[in-house]
């Protein structure tokens, strides 16, 4: 953990703004944000769940966000990216972010 940030402040932040519906600041040790939009289906509106961004700690210490996209038409939602850090252990070589865009089931 960095010591220059408070010890309060949590491994993930997220920042919603929706409009005139109003908006959210918060961090925390694990997050989950699902978006949905409307599409016609079968005759008629839905919502549905396009996004997730899912935010947690893995057992090594890493932190890692998965971007997870899904379709009405797939079997299984689609992991688009994963985001890793490793802010626990400090080493200089290790990199500050790592990328990771294969697709894989999620």
């Amino acid at each position: 953990m960095n010591p220059h940030l408070p010890q309060e402040l949590g491994k993930f932040e997220v920042r919603c703004h929706a409009g005139n519906a109003g908006h959210l600041e918060v961090t925390n040790d694990s997050v989950s944000v699902q978006i949905g939009q409307r599409i016609h289906k079968d005759g008629k509106d839905e919502l549905w769940s396009t996004l997730l961004v899912q935010c947690k700690e893995r057992d090594d210490g890493s932190l890692t966000i998965d971007v997870v996209v899904s379709h009405p038409e797939w079997d299984e939602p689609l992991k688009i990216a994963s985001i890793q850090s490793y802010p626990a252990n400090g080493r200089a070589l290790e990199e500050i972010l790592r990328f990771d865009f294969h697709q894989k089931q999620f």
